[in-house]
């Protein structure tokens, strides 16, 4: 090897908080784990993050998605309803 510590997508994983999500950005193909304070839902079911996810490395807000495992987490606070509208 050639010194560098690489980090497996399994240690991410178990080393995310709670209030973090995994992004991907189209623009830039960066994925990146956002960290928000406040998820919910808004008045037209489109799911709202405070703050705003940003790319950390193109500053893009508007060629986000969630990565896979983004996805399932998102599906899984669905499922438990842990994600309300926002007041």
């Amino acid at each position: 090897m050639n010194g560098l510590n690489y980090v497996t997508n399994k240690n991410i994983h178990n080393t995310m908080k709670n209030k973090q999500i995994e992004f991907s950005c189209s623009n830039c193909l960066n994925m990146f784990i956002f960290e928000y304070s406040k998820i919910c839902f808004d008045q037209h079911d489109d799911i709202q993050f405070t703050p705003e996810p940003e790319c950390p490395k193109c500053g893009t807000t508007k060629e986000l998605t969630f990565s896979n495992f983004g996805q399932e987490q998102i599906e899984n606070m669905i499922f438990k309803n842990q994600i309300k509208k926002c007041k």
